[in-house]
């Protein structure tokens, strides 16, 4: 990656992964999404000159637990599941 926060890159990492739309990404592998958004997150905090992201890319890993009992509470498309 040569530009922090590239949207495109992040595209092409979910697109790797196997993902169509988030919509659909989230319900059937949304830990996988996040995973990869944080990849892609910590890749761009280095490369980025903002110094905020530095602060928080070493601590970004301590929202996993939240974050994943969080995707296994959505329900997009409300059907109950």
């Amino acid at each position: 990656m040569e530009k922090a926060y590239d949207l495109k890159v992040l595209g092409e990492k979910l697109k790797a992964k196997g993902l169509v739309t988030a919509e659909v990404a989230v319900e059937a592998v949304g830990k996988e999404v996040y995973g990869v958004v944080k990849e892609w997150f910590k890749e761009s905090a280095v490369l980025s000159k903002t110094q905020l992201d530095d602060l928080v890319a070493p601590f970004i890993d301590k929202a996993d637990e939240v974050v994943h009992d969080g995707i296994e509470k959505l329900d997009l498309d409300g059907d109950g599941k």
